[in-house]
């Protein structure tokens, strides 16, 4: 049996031949960061689901526990870290679960990133039921959970409409599962509620990268309109029986990307450390370090989607500024402007292909220096009186 190495991370997640999503949206980033990375793909797929047809395999129970034993048994379980995604279904999700329990048995220190993918607002659950139980167990065993805002709400039992019903989800997740830090990846608020938060607009990195002046598609504080939505993320960690919450504004972009919460949690694995406390605290500086580079990325995949995709989703340059609607391709176009048969799924896959995530083409903004994203500590005290 090898010791724990530093730098090695297993990744347990799904894998795509074609596109970025999982383990593929992760890897890569990972490596680029310096990381060895070990991956165990709970399915293998053509593509993703997006691309609305998708065929494959996905890993059985006994194939998953079959590769742990592979592992274990030449003693090559020596990962520092760990980071778990899209598992399907109940019995895949207990072997990967039992798994993680011995690794961090062996090795108290291994920081574990838990993604727990189960749904999203909109879509509603898309994972078994049953492995909700089983995800709840899991969080016990976290370092990290990054989960959306659906994922907080199933988790934690708490409707989320309000800062006072965010911050309860956030303190029963913390205290009833002894959860040492949450990276609540996104929630769409309203401009005005955030601009009472007095959250940072983004950082200059991000900015230069934008079309000028700001395109229809963009929203972000300080930018749009007081009813529009930002995303805003929080990073929440529970420090001597108290929350200590940073709170990060993030512009919203009118378009479809798949992999980006895969993206934001491999980064945020990457950039963790535990004894960190300056200039900002562990989390929120892994979170920061994420954000920068899952945002830039998003946008220039977003640049890139739109001065290449003609209304038939072929690769037709279009202005930045046209209306959406006509720079965006959507199922809803004319089946006249398709080169191929409207039911010929070609169609929509020549479309979302230029949507996927370019971590590789855009690999120097995953490892560029210096700042992070601007976040804000949160005085709970005073937003809640």
């Amino acid at each position: 049996m090898f010791g724990a190495e530093p730098g090695r991370v297993l990744s347990i997640q799904s894998h795509v031949v074609s596109g970025y999503v999982g383990n593929r949206a992760a890897t890569f980033p990972l490596q680029t960061l310096g990381y060895d990375v070990d991956v165990v793909n709970t399915v293998q797929f053509s593509n993703h689901t997006g691309y609305g047809y998708t065929n494959g395999h996905k890993t059985t129970p006994e194939q998953l526990a079959a590769i742990f034993e592979g592992l274990a048994t030449n003693g090559l379980i020596t990962h520092s870290r760990v980071l778990t995604g899209y598992v399907p279904g109940a019995e895949a999700l207990q072997v990967v679960g039992v798994q993680i329990e011995k690794m961090k048995k062996d090795n108290p220190d291994c920081i574990y990133v838990l993604d727990p993918v189960m749904g999203d607002v909109g879509t509603g659950l898309y994972v078994s039921p049953d492995v909700v139980p089983i995800y709840k167990d899991m969080l016990r065993l976290a370092t990290v959970i990054t989960p959306n805002q659906f994922e907080v709400e199933l988790l934690s039992g708490v409707k989320i409409d309000s800062l006072a019903t965010l911050n309860a989800a956030l303190i029963q997740l913390h205290t009833e599962h002894s959860l040492p830090h949450i990276a609540f990846s996104s929630i769409p608020l309203p401009i005005s509620i955030v601009s009472t938060l007095s959250l940072p607009a983004p950082p200059q990195q991000y900015d230069r990268l934008l079309p000028t002046p700001h395109p229809p598609w963009f929203n972000a504080v300080g930018v749009g309109a007081p009813d529009e939505d930002v995303l805003v993320c929080f990073a929440s960690s529970f420090v001597d029986g108290q929350l200590d919450t940073w709170a990060f504004a993030l512009p919203t972009i009118d378009g479809y990307f798949s992999g980006v919460g895969d993206l934001f949690s491999a980064m945020v694995l990457a950039h963790f450390h535990p004894a960190q406390t300056s200039p900002l605290p562990a989390l929120p500086h892994a979170v920061s370090k994420a954000l920068l580079a899952v945002q830039q990325i998003l946008l220039r995949t977003h640049l890139y989607s739109l001065s290449h995709a003609g209304p038939s989703g072929t690769a037709t340059p279009r202005p930045f500024h046209a209306a959406p609607e006509s720079v965006i391709p959507t199922d809803a176009e004319l089946d006249s402007a398709a080169p191929l048969n409207p039911k010929d799924p070609r169609r929509k896959a020549r479309r979302m292909r230029i949507r996927e995530l370019r971590v590789v083409q855009e690999r120097a903004l995953i490892s560029q220096d210096g700042v992070g994203w601007p976040g804000q500590r949160l005085n709970w005290s005073a937003l809640l009186t």
